[in-house]
């Protein structure tokens, strides 16, 4: 079966299109002009997951792929593959829940999933699939906005540049971007030390970044993983 898998975001959409012949074409465009892309294939079967309402574009890809849609915001409530541990299981992120449900496809056993994108998610699964419950803290460029727009005088100038250093900073932009990576570092190497036995899997956009600091292996597709496995078994129909 062909899938196109669909990961919304607040301005951007990336995918991944699996054909028939198992070959995986990836991308990402403005939410605006995803209705618009072409495809290799014409996938059989499409899966959307969205933290955000994003009514516009689900009636736009309505219109495109039909019955042949599948729109996910929120987790199953239940399902062999996961197992809750929020009351309201509603409650809990898409993008969080198919992150985990990602990770068991990559891996066995206890795993502590990263996802560091807007905001920084960690959260502990256990190998017989039981959300351990999770961390969540501002990732880097919302840590940063926080300051820069909260703050009178720590502010970024023009000729300022990002050096993506743990080194103590010899400007405003450098001491505020070397301190939330740190934060952030951190904030991952202390559950590391806590909890030896789950295995890190780092996913996000900036993921590869933090991955590297901490010298683990990066998994961009936990998401699309968790998302594949939905369409694969009998959990969404």
């Amino acid at each position: 079966m062909s899938v196109l898998l669909l990961d919304v975001g607040n301005s951007r959409v990336k995918w991944r299109l699996t054909t028939l012949s198992g070959e995986r074409y990836y991308g990402d465009s403005d939410a605006a002009d995803i209705a618009l892309q072409t495809w290799v294939e014409q996938p059989q079967r499409v899966m959307v997951s969205s933290v955000r309402e994003q009514a516009d574009l689900h009636t736009q890809l309505e219109l495109i792929f039909g019955q042949r849609l599948q729109w996910l915001k929120e987790p199953l409530p239940s399902s062999p593959q996961f197992q809750h541990c929020y009351p309201e299981p509603r409650r809990l992120g898409v993008d969080r829940w198919l992150a985990m449900l990602g990770g068991r496809v990559q891996q066995s056993g206890d795993l502590l999933v990263v996802d560091a994108g807007t905001a920084l998610t960690i959260d502990l699964f256990s190998g017989d699939n039981q959300h351990q419950g999770g961390y969540i803290v501002p990732g880097l460029r919302m840590a940063q906005n926080a300051l820069f727009t909260g703050t009178d005088r720590v502010r970024p100038y023009q000729d300022e540049q990002n050096e993506q250093d743990t080194a103590p900073g010899k400007n405003t932009l450098n001491c505020v971007a070397a301190g939330v990576l740190r934060q952030n570092l951190a904030l991952v190497q202390s559950l590391l030390d806590e909890y030896p036995e789950h295995q890190p899997l780092i996913t996000g956009g900036d993921g590869q970044l933090l991955a590297g600091r901490l010298g683990l292996s990066y998994s961009p597709d936990l998401i699309f993983d968790g998302m594949d496995s939905l369409c694969a078994g009998s959990s969404i129909v």
